[in-house]
């Protein structure tokens, strides 16, 4: 009787807890693209606010933010940008990447009910191919990049992984969606 009781408890807690994460899958198929977009935001923001943090004197959390970050970003000080004096805490390219997907993620939210499809992965490799040229060039000492082209082929990546990638998302997370 007793283990007949143990395995009738352990098939309720199983039925709990699959349906606790049914609801947080059914959850994140509706709302992967908010999820997303918040996380983009907030990853494209803390470095910039990490060299205002630091001119209000909050030194600790600004170079939290920035050892954060060094995990993503070589920081070198004359490939960044500076705010009050102060090194924001990803460099240039990084600046545009995170930020042009921020903004790409946003601006598909608004766009995606007209159905504009992914970007073909062959388009993908054409558009990522500037920003590979610059960095692999600059890299190799054959030349140096200025901010300005690290800040648009960093651009054009970050907009055409968005453009690659949310689709297809969007696709997979309606499927499951549908599948739940």
């Amino acid at each position: 009787m007793v283990s007949g009781q143990r395995a009738a408890d352990r098939t309720a807690t199983d039925g709990v807890i699959a349906r606790a994460l049914l609801l947080v899958l059914g959850f994140t198929c509706r709302h992967w693209l908010w999820l997303a977009n918040a996380f983009l935001i907030v990853f494209a923001t803390l470095p910039i606010l990490a060299p205002i943090i630091a001119a209000l004197g909050a030194d600790q959390l600004s170079t939290l933010i920035f050892q954060v970050y060094s995990i993503t970003c070589h920081q070198m000080p004359d490939r960044s940008y500076f705010i009050f004096g102060h090194q924001m805490a990803y460099c240039e390219r990084n600046t545009a990447i995170y930020g042009a997907m921020a903004a790409c993620g946003i601006a598909y939210s608004w766009l995606r009910r007209r159905n504009l499809g992914s970007l073909p992965v062959g388009w993908y490799v054409v558009l990522i191919l500037p920003m590979a040229i610059d960095g692999f060039s600059q890299l190799f000492g054959l030349r140096e990049s200025t901010w300005l082209l690290r800040g648009l082929t960093g651009s054009l990546f970050g907009a055409a992984t968005i453009w690659l990638a949310f689709p297809r998302l969007q696709e997979s997370f309606d499927e499951i969606y549908r599948e739940l």
